[in-house]
């Protein structure tokens, strides 16, 4: 399973750098639905105007995603089936606009059905009684560090919701949606309906969790620490040099840690097989 893990991985990065173009589309997409997504949080709404493209900011930027979305997953499709390279980028992009809208059609029952879960969630948090704890500060942690406010007991009831929502949100989902993504954008909307009960089995086997796990590290968890850890200097210049470095790297792996992660989800078992022999 590792080996076939690693292949995957390993096949669908080659993939993604050989199909360069498209992914300097994809990427301009992707700076794109960013700084929509900036703009919308820093317009302050005083005026009629403001108002007005703050509203189609927040209709655009939805749009944008699941049209990334669906170029990411049409991008890595092998149309032929006969081993041939990614599609190019006049098709990846023609699919693309004509696929985006079934992306958000078959996306919108795993949004209720996530909001359900998590209203469910809190129910059952309250009736068992595991309450938020009290907020960390920076104070409260260099507090306990000193022995001055004593660590808490772990709240275990809390601990058990805290992984339920990790697993769920974090995992359960997001595999089940690549996977429904990837089936719509390649196969179609009806296909993909007919077979929305076949595809947990192959979003929940181990390869495709061995897959995401790999590549939520490198492109959620590696990112986190890359942004919010910072470097103090006394030089103005230099602090601002680093911080652009970071949001380039940043960047560059949120986009290729989650363009790689799908690809490799997508990628079918007998290309897998044959590309030794390829090799060879």
């Amino acid at each position: 399973m590792l080996t076939d893990t690693i292949r995957s991985i390993t096949h669908a990065t080659r993939n993604v750098f050989r199909s360069w173009r498209s992914m300097l589309l994809i990427s301009a997409v992707y700076a794109l639905l960013l700084a929509l997504l900036y703009f919308f949080v820093a317009i302050k709404e005083a005026t009629i105007a403001q108002v007005a493209l703050t509203f189609a900011f927040a209709v655009a930027a939805p749009l944008l995603f699941f049209l990334l979305q669906a170029m990411i997953a049409s991008a890595g499709a092998n149309v032929t089936g006969d081993g041939n390279p990614p599609a190019g980028v006049g098709f990846t992009l023609r699919r693309s606009l004509a696929s985006f809208w079934k992306l958000l059609l078959v996306t919108l029952p795993l949004i209720a059905l996530a909001f359900f879960i998590a209203y469910l969630l809190a129910k059952a948090q309250n009736r068992f009684g595991a309450v938020l704890p009290d907020a960390v500060t920076p104070s409260r942690l260099a507090e306990t560090a000193r022995g001055a406010h004593p660590s808490r007991p772990i709240n275990w009831k809390m601990a058990l919701f805290s992984t339920i929502r990790y697993l769920l949100f974090g995992l359960v989902l997001p595999l089940a949606t690549i996977h429904l993504w990837l089936a719509t954008a390649r196969e179609g909307l009806l296909s993909a309906v007919r077979r929305v009960f076949a595809l947990p089995a192959r979003a929940f086997a181990p390869r495709s969790v061995l897959i995401y796990v790999i590549g939520f590290v490198i492109f959620a968890v590696i990112p986190y620490f890359i942004l919010f850890r910072t470097t103090q200097t006394k030089h103005a210049w230099i602090e601002i040099a680093l911080l652009v470095t970071r949001l380039v790297v940043v960047f560059a792996l949120t986009l290729f840690g989650w363009t790689i992660t799908v690809r490799a989800l997508g990628e079918p078992r007998t290309n897998l097989a044959q590309e030794p022999n390829e090799a060879t």
